[in-house]
């Protein structure tokens, strides 16, 4: 069997002890992580879709336990904010696009995009008012004010 050889590049890479942890947990409701999902709706992508997302700034959102992690996490309502979204249209496809966004630490993304049976509101899809779907999801950053230096 062939192995591969993978690089990884590291920046800013520091050291820290039992102070850094307590940082980085009191610092949890401020992170905020950045997110790509390549995302599927069941009409075509229009050009008011692209706008009407990428107006939306610092947009609160309701989400209940999602039903996926409801049997190992406790049924919660829990207030989460969107800090922006745009959508990256995809050459020859109307219905695939990839939403870029970046939220609240403890964002369940995979709901906000499906609306989880309407347990996450507003969500990709009652916002565009069809069924959306997210078919890979990626973290693209994490911003942490208490890590920055």
């Amino acid at each position: 069997m062939e192995t591969k050889s993978v690089q990884v590049r590291v920046k800013n890479l520091k050291e820290f002890g039992s102070q850094g942890w307590a940082l980085i947990r009191e610092g949890e409701a401020e992170k905020q992580k950045q997110y790509t999902a390549l995302v599927w709706i069941s009409r075509p992508l229009n050009d008011n879709d692209v706008q009407t997302v990428s107006s939306l700034k610092a947009t609160q959102i309701l989400q209940k336990t999602p039903v996926r992690v409801l049997h190992r996490r406790s049924p919660l309502e829990r207030e989460k904010i969107i800090h922006w979204m745009k959508i990256e249209r995809i050459a020859g496809s109307s219905q695939y696009f990839l939403l870029h966004l970046c939220t609240q630490a403890g964002t369940y993304i995979k709901e906000f995009v499906h609306g989880d049976l309407g347990r996450t509101h507003p969500s990709i899809g009652s916002i565009f008012g069809c069924r959306a779907e997210i078919l890979q999801l990626d973290v693209t950053d994490v911003k942490m004010d208490c890590l920055q230096a």
